[in-house]
């Protein structure tokens, strides 16, 4: 699937409303770090006045510089009913402005497209169902932008992040200050190496979690017209 050139990329029935409706609660969260989350969510390594902190401060401003982006993943989908996870692959981009799109691979490829003006999916054919007006949506699609843009100022009003830094790598969670929001989310957990997303995941319990693991991240990635039009709107 060609990522444009890079300074570093039958009906809308043929998408079940379940599949899309679970897409959405995917948006809440993205990759996972094993074993790793007990450790972050320790109450020792809570991050007061985050934004400030002199130990991430400089990082926080690096992640949330505003680049186009582009990753691949693999994302694990586990159910307490299913022994083994639902696995998927696809591709991000991430146009500051503009919004995040999510392409999906598979027998039924589709994107699913936030931006300002909400959630949209398009099947491979370029047919389009927007997102059900539903609060949880809402929220979790607001989650999970102001995660991607690491805009640290709206992510403390909503969560109590938590942190560790070690060599170059760093794992941050994210635990909601709201019961509601949290029952509904979960913990959220974000792993990286120096200014490159690299795992984010969201945990409602050992046996209910998403995960996804991303490869080939590029910055400051420059997309073709026909990667717009196909990927954003």
């Amino acid at each position: 699937m060609a990522v444009g050139t890079s300074s570093a990329a039958s009906g809308l029935n043929l998408i079940p409303m379940r599949a899309f409706v679970f897409s959405l609660s995917f948006l809440a969260t993205m990759i996972s770090v094993q074993g790793a989350a007990p450790a972050v969510l320790d109450p020792t390594h809570v991050l007061t006045s985050p934004a400030s902190h002199p130990g991430w401060r400089e990082l926080f401003t690096e992640l949330a510089k505003p680049k186009n982006r582009y990753a691949r993943f693999e994302e694990r989908r586990y159910f307490p009913f299913r022994q083994q996870p639902v696995i998927l692959k696809g591709e991000i981009r991430i146009i500051p402005g503009r919004g995040l799109s999510l392409s999906y691979a598979g027998t039924k490829p589709h994107v699913i497209i936030i931006d300002g003006k909400g959630v949209l999916m398009r099947d491979e054919r370029g047919r389009e169902r927007s997102a059900p007006d539903d609060s949880r949506a809402r929220a979790a699609t607001g989650a999970l932008a102001s995660i991607l843009r690491f805009d640290i100022t709206a992510l403390e009003k909503e969560f109590v992040i938590h942190g560790l830094r070690e060599n170059g790598q760093w794992i941050l969670g994210f635990v909601p200050r709201d019961p509601g929001f949290a029952d509904l989310l979960g913990t959220i957990v974000v792993q990286g190496r120096e200014t490159a997303v690299e795992r984010i995941d969201m945990v409602k319990s050992e046996q209910q979690r998403i995960e996804i693991v991303m490869t080939g991240s590029q910055a400051d990635v420059i997309f073709s017209m026909d990667v717009l039009k196909r990927f954003f709107r």
